[in-house]
């Protein structure tokens, strides 16, 4: 669909393309050069958070991690990603992700991105 405003370069930029968007949730194809770390998929969801990116300049840091898990080891080098926008407080926002492998679920928790 689509490719992503960031500012990450290769090995670090994860997050490759937007598939699908809608107003609350997107999914976004991610890529590693290895079988990625826990880390790493937590790395890439906050990375395709950039998919709500609303065209004001803004850049968005990841500053908390909550509810982490890793529901099956990684085996493979593409993914995609589920990403849920929350709620908002001034330059807060909450995201809920899914890391899928085909329909199987890899990893989910939540973070928080605070946009400067």
């Amino acid at each position: 669909m689509s490719k992503l405003n960031l500012p990450h370069k290769d090995p670090i930029l994860f997050a490759k393309e937007i598939i699908s968007k809608k107003v609350d949730k997107c999914v976004v194809k991610i890529a590693f050069e290895s079988i990625p770390t826990l880390a790493m998929l937590v790395e890439a969801s906050a990375q395709s958070s950039a998919a709500f990116d609303n065209g004001d300049g803004k850049m968005g840091y990841l500053v908390t991690l909550k509810n982490i898990k890793l529901l099956h080891k990684p085996n493979a080098l593409e993914y995609n990603v589920e990403i849920t926008s929350g709620h908002s407080v001034d330059s807060l926002t909450y995201f809920s992700f899914d890391v899928f492998d085909d329909n199987i679920a890899i990893a989910n928790g939540v973070f928080i991105i605070s946009l400067q």
